[in-house]
């Protein structure tokens, strides 16, 4: 049965084994600030910060940065690849920090792997302000290749990871009062793919994605915005 100690274990192994390789490089993560249109000097949260690339992106736009990680191997190469940013170690379901306290929080691919989902989204909407902006990657049940291939998710998929599909995570987001403003595909993977992969999924419609990347805020705190799928 999985459990809070097998999750831990788990990703201890990961970082201790790969290190500063155990997840996405640095040029993966500053799109996602350009999603946020980030402001310089206001408070970011990355929970499942990893090994803190997305927080070195962060902190070199100016922005005061902070992160949290159930993994203690992961917290330490965080605090080194990201010396200017706090970090420490927690779950998502039980942050560390003060009500209404950031201007952003980011979940990069780790909210479906929470024992309790929607806890940790109540989590990352309380510790956020009334205006803040959130962006939120997370995984397609649906996604084409993995269904041709049928696989039934990533290497994570063992070890705990919660499949959704799109109308599923919006819903559950629309649940926790949240409101969805865009919805983006994770192209990152495309990068490396040869020609013929690269135009199938210049044409896949986001049903079929591998991830979607959400930004949100809460519901009812400014003008509503018509969502935008790209």
């Amino acid at each position: 049965m999985v459990n809070e100690k097998k999750i831990k274990d788990w990703y201890n192994q990961r970082h201790s084994t790969k290190a500063e390789d155990a997840w996405r490089p640095y040029e993966a993560y500053p799109i996602f600030l350009d999603y946020l249109d980030v402001k310089s000097g206001r408070k970011l949260l990355d929970v499942g910060c990893g090994t803190g690339y997305f927080l070195k992106a962060a902190d070199q736009k100016g922005l005061e940065t902070y992160g949290v990680d159930i993994s203690d191997e992961g917290v330490k190469i965080a605090k080194k690849v990201s010396p200017n940013s706090k970090i420490i170690v927690g779950k998502g379901e039980d942050l560390n920090f003060p009500d209404k306290f950031f201007d952003y929080v980011t979940c990069l691919g780790s909210l479906e792997h929470f024992l309790d989902i929607e806890k940790g989204i109540k989590e990352v909407v309380r510790v956020s302000k009334n205006e803040a902006l959130f962006c939120i990657m997370v995984p397609n049940i649906n996604f084409l290749f993995w269904k041709i291939r049928r696989a039934k998710g990533t290497e994570q998929y063992d070890i705990n990871e919660n499949l959704l599909s799109l109308k599923q995570w919006q819903d559950l987001f629309i649940q926790e009062r949240l409101e969805i403003l865009k919805i983006y595909q994770d192209r990152w993977f495309m990068k490396k793919a040869n020609i013929f992969f690269k135009l199938v999924w210049g044409v896949l419609p986001l049903n079929y994605t591998y991830q979607f990347i959400f930004i949100l805020r809460k519901k009812g705190k400014v003008a509503r915005e018509r969502v935008v799928s790209k």
